[in-house]
């Protein structure tokens, strides 16, 4: 989706790679999905306290340690860094200020069962 804040717009882009437990990408139970949601900040302003949220699929169990913000490892609990996930809340990355010309990169896994 889009969000529009002023002059500034942050696009959220969100893909899925699934890998199976036979090497393939078929998604059959065991098969692991690695999540990226990309943030594309344009305009020539900013935003204040972008937070990135997104459910843990149904049929799908979070991978614990998986996620990361622009390939850095993130703590799943609500702690002094930027990410927190579980099954129960989804994953949550904040952003913090952003400006426009930005982009960030958020990913985690999921297992299927």
């Amino acid at each position: 989706g889009t969000i529009i804040v002023g002059i500034t717009t942050v696009d959220l882009v969100k893909s899925g790679l699934v890998v199976d437990p036979f090497g393939g990408t078929s998604v059959v139970p065991g098969s692991v999905i690695t999540y990226t949601i990309r943030a594309d900040v344009t305009g020539s302003g900013s935003v204040d306290d972008l937070v990135i949220t997104d459910p843990i699929p149904a049929n799908t169990t979070y991978e614990v340690t998986s996620l990361t913000l622009d390939g850095g490892a993130l703590t799943d609990a609500a702690d002094a860094d930027a990410g927190e996930a579980s099954d129960a809340t989804g994953i949550s990355v904040d952003l913090g200020t952003v400006s426009g010309g930005t982009s960030y990169s958020i990913t985690f896994d999921v297992s299927v069962d």
